[in-house]
């Protein structure tokens, strides 16, 4: 982001924190709607307290490993459709049904099968699932025929072309899903939290301070679940922008067999 939208974000940001606080005066009912300040406050005041590091990291920790589970998942299922015509019919119809299915229903039906740790978990993999499966796929079928009738010609081996040619054309739509994806990955696992209310983790937390009335921690903790999917994507896209930039050149002449 350049200066000039850093100035407009910030400037974006304000001007929503003085609606806030505008409307939070005129409400005058802490207990509907708290101002920015006291949630700030509030949201400080959470650092001092040894107990909310344990529920940031379980709530941190099931994001990851459904993300990494669902990425697994995807390289599989997404890899198998970009090469298969037949795959990809068979995977349409039920990647529809997992993207039309409300968020809430399966992690009411995940609740019947599992302990509660492990409901959010399997709702966030199977919400993300479809995205990044589709991503790849698409991202497959982009590749060049030139590219693939070149690498026939060259005999490259199978193997050669499907990570070379095929995945590195599918490289930057991945990712693209992945960061789509990995940002969904969060809202599912909090709401899977609320829903489920394991031991720890954030969701929990927002629960317990929901039955209690305390909208100010309810604010505070909703706020500080941003910020850690902010800061997962940021990192995310770092990384993606280093990976798009060290691509290899889908035809070094050491593969190829002439």
């Amino acid at each position: 982001m350049n200066r000039k939208g850093f100035r407009i974000a910030a400037l974006s940001s304000l001007a929503f924190a003085l609606a806030w606080a505008v409307v939070a005066r005129a409400i005058g009912a802490p207990f509907i709607l708290p101002g920015p300040a006291a949630v700030l406050r509030d949201a400080t005041a959470l650092f001092s307290d040894p107990r909310f590091y344990g529920q940031l990291a379980a709530t941190g920790s099931r994001g990851l490993l459904a993300f990494a589970l669902s990425v697994a998942l995807s390289l599989a299922l997404g890899g198998l459709s970009g090469i298969s015509d037949g795959a990809a019919a068979a995977l349409k119809p039920w990647l529809s049904v997992v993207k039309s299915t409300p968020v809430v229903s399966i992690i009411l039906i995940a609740l019947l099968w599992f302990g509660s740790s492990a409901v959010p978990v399997f709702a966030a993999i199977l919400m993300t699932l479809p995205v990044m499966t589709e991503a790849l796929s698409k991202g497959m079928r982009q590749s060049d025929p030139k590219l693939l009738e070149m690498a026939r010609i060259y005999r490259f081996r199978k193997r050669d072309a499907l990570f070379r040619i095929r995945l590195g054309t599918a490289l930057p739509y991945f990712l693209a899903g992945a960061g789509t994806a990995l940002g969904l990955t969060w809202k599912v696992v909090v709401a899977g939290e609320i829903l489920a209310l394991p031991r720890h983790g954030l969701g929990s937390s927002i629960q317990t301070a929901r039955i209690q009335l305390e909208t100010v921690r309810v604010f505070s903790l909703t706020a500080m679940a941003v910020v850690l999917s902010m800061a997962s994507e940021y990192l995310f896209s770092r990384l993606s922008r280093h990976f798009s930039a060290t691509q290899s050149d889908p035809f070094p002449e050491s593969q190829a067999r002439p």
